[in-house]
């Protein structure tokens, strides 16, 4: 189950799909479950609650969250997020500062782009653009520049970056549900289909692996893969709009 909080009458709900309840605290500690609604806005101590295959987004001025299913989120302000487990999407057509939270780790962006974190069992995120430009900083100190498809891992306390991968984008938005499971497309497909050409040039297929979770700071799942011949042949353009 996923849970968003945000701050008082800033961010207002413009999609929802499956089981999704909103969950408002009374003056008595007490907590009141009601059904989320598009056009709801989210006030301080509030949290949403999207269910096993559900999803929700939520938009502030220019700043788009998607909520995954079975995630658990916190939005102590609209740039400020802690992500208890499960998966977000936030996209940015503007310069944005966003502070990064998850269990056991922190980091801070300063850029714009469409962005995936993913939360892993050692209590670090993953730091996966799908396009932007912009400065990862962890808690400790390190900073790295952010490439669309480049991922990172941000691990421990103080936070530190773990290895980087490329991986391929366009089997990511094939499979990811924050980039495809929504009805409307997000503002910057046009900037994604460019990250998609500029990868295919830049490393002709060759992708270093498909991550998966993190379950201690040394371990770290993977799965191989490498490209199809029949993969290989097609034209870019014809994988992005067939």
């Amino acid at each position: 189950m996923a849970i968003f909080l945000c701050a008082k009458n800033e961010p207002f709900v413009t999609y929802v799909h499956g089981k999704t309840e909103l969950i408002k605290k009374n003056e008595d500690n007490s907590s009141k479950i009601i059904n989320l609604a598009n056009n709801t806005r989210i006030e301080t101590d509030e949290w949403i609650c999207t269910g096993k295959g559900s999803r929700t987004q939520l938009q502030f001025n220019y700043l788009i969250f998607r909520l995954g299913s079975m995630s658990v989120v916190s939005l102590n302000t609209p740039n400020d997020i802690t992500l208890h487990s499960g998966s977000l999407l936030f996209c940015s057509s503007e310069k944005t500062h966003l502070v990064i939270r998850s269990i056991d780790s922190n980091a801070t962006f300063m850029g714009s782009g469409t962005i995936i974190i993913e939360t892993t069992e050692n209590g670090g995120f993953k730091f996966i653009p799908i396009e932007g430009r912009g400065i990862i900083t962890t808690s400790k100190g390190e900073s790295k520049e952010v490439t669309g498809g480049r991922m990172l891992l941000i691990m421990s306390n103080p936070s530190y970056f773990g290895d980087a991968y490329d991986i391929d984008l366009m089997l990511m938005i094939k499979t990811s549900g924050l980039l495809n499971s929504f009805p409307d497309p997000l503002p910057s497909f046009g900037r994604i289909s460019l990250a998609i050409y500029s990868q295919e040039l830049k490393l002709k297929g060759k992708y270093n692996a498909l991550i998966g979770d993190a379950p201690t700071k040394e371990k770290l799942q993977m799965w191989q893969f490498g490209p199809s011949k029949d993969e290989q042949k097609k034209g870019l353009f014809n994988k992005i709009f067939k």
